[in-house]
């Protein structure tokens, strides 16, 4: 304790010097925690907004049906649909499950025809996956009363489409448009549906092809019963590989896609983001430790003819270069501390303000600014940088040691 004490004392001798190499290691934490806090919520909004924008954590497929002409594949019947979802839905884990029938063709409103990509969704649970994906114009495709047998025609013969494909098909709300397909076998059928509402996905190029009808709708289309996927929603994302794997124990007669094989753009991300970081994170940590190298040299210097005195009084040199070691990380700890309470002050600030940011490349529309404020990514870059303080301490004062004790008590 008399050491801790005593090397306290020598931070405080020289109090510029010190507040000097302390301010530039509160300001190096606090730039690596707000990095780490930008990256981090980038990672997890990517994430999320990948699998609440209507991926979903798994999709379950027929073998095959995620390779080849998906479409053409059929699909489940409603008998293995309803004990898929009932096996599944069973582990508490999952939050729920939900149909999807796709399908690709032309939506024409008589003098206009374009090519789209569709799917015919249950409303009532789509609702619950598909977050971000506001309407900007008219509703939601109707919901279904699930203890009614039938639905009526209103509730069926409804769409809603991408902005910028109402632009270009140019219709409104409460306007009708007819789609074309190709049915289970190979043949081309049509239905005429209203669009109720027109919706912004942010990515043009979804757009300008997605139509969302009722997955009634979407059967008539296809004249067929099967629906083309099911989409597993989770409570929580980290337990997807866990019933990932228990899915594919239970059940060898189909295929199954985990957000992330579905979405394998967010590995390139992580992987860039984490590049960037370290060569960020290495260049603030070598102007840490050769500030901090700068002030424990100078102070080193100043005190050659202390450390003969104290090594002529009997004490060893490993003692001395512990002292000597221990006054930086004191001042590690000070600037990490310091760094660390600014840090958390801006997160919260920010996170308060909800800043927008720009459009990032590939889609339309901003996001709004949150930082993450992560224990174990703090608690990493303090440790880190009172660890290099430590080490940028000790090894000058071991330098200077190797002095005999006469030359450094002459030492001017």
């Amino acid at each position: 304790m008399k050491w801790l004490k005593l090397s306290w004392l020598n931070v405080l001798r020289n109090t510029r010097r010190s507040i000097i190499a302390v301010s530039i290691i509160a300001l190096g934490s606090f730039s690596l925690i707000i990095a780490s806090g930008y990256v981090l919520a980038s990672f997890e909004g990517l994430r999320e907004s990948t699998i609440q924008g209507g991926l979903g954590h798994i999709q379950l497929a027929l073998p095959d049906a995620f390779t080849d002409k998906e479409i053409d594949q059929g699909g489940f019947t409603p008998q293995k649909k309803q004990q898929l979802q009932r096996d599944i839905e069973a582990m508490p884990e999952v939050r729920l499950t939900t149909e999807r029938v796709l399908f690709e063709g032309l939506a024409s409103t008589g003098d206009i025809t374009i090519a789209v990509i569709g799917k015919g969704v249950n409303i009532n649970k789509e609702r619950k996956i598909t977050l971000f994906t506001p309407i900007i114009e008219g509703r939601n495709l109707p919901n279904v009363d699930l203890h009614k047998q039938t639905e009526t025609a209103e509730q069926i013969y409804s769409a809603v489409i991408g902005e910028i494909l109402a632009r270009d098909l140019k219709v409104k709300v409460g306007e009708s448009i007819t789609l074309l397909a190709s049915t289970s076998y190979q043949g081309i059928n049509a239905i005429d549906v209203t669009v109720v509402g027109i919706n912004r996905s942010g990515i043009p190029e979804y757009d300008q092809r997605s139509v969302m009808i009722p997955v009634s709708a979407a059967k008539i289309l296809r004249d067929s019963d099967t629906v083309n996927r099911l989409v597993v929603s989770l409570r929580s994302t980290a337990d997807t590989d866990l019933i990932n794997s228990r899915i594919h124990s239970s059940f060898s007669d189909i295929e199954q896609k985990t957000w992330l094989e579905l979405f394998p753009f967010y590995t390139n991300v992580v992987s860039l983001y984490n590049n960037i970081f370290g060569v960020m994170g290495s260049v603030i940590l070598l102007v840490v430790l050769m500030s901090v190298n700068n002030t424990m040299v100078m102070a080193i210097m100043e005190r050659v003819a202390e450390s003969g005195t104290l090594r002529a009084y009997g004490f060893s040199s490993t003692r001395i270069a512990k002292l000597f070691a221990t006054e930086g990380m004191i001042m590690g700890l000070c600037g990490a501390l310091l760094g660390m309470l600014l840090a958390t002050l801006v997160i919260l600030f920010i996170n308060i303000s909800l800043f927008e940011m720009p459009p990032p490349p590939g889609r339309s529309v901003g996001y709004p600014l949150i930082l993450n404020w992560n224990i174990t990514a703090v608690t990493v870059i303090c440790v880190t940088m009172i660890f290099s303080c430590t080490a940028a301490a000790w090894l000058p004062a071991r330098k200077m040691l190797k002095k005999s004790i006469i030359d450094a008590i002459n030492h001017h």
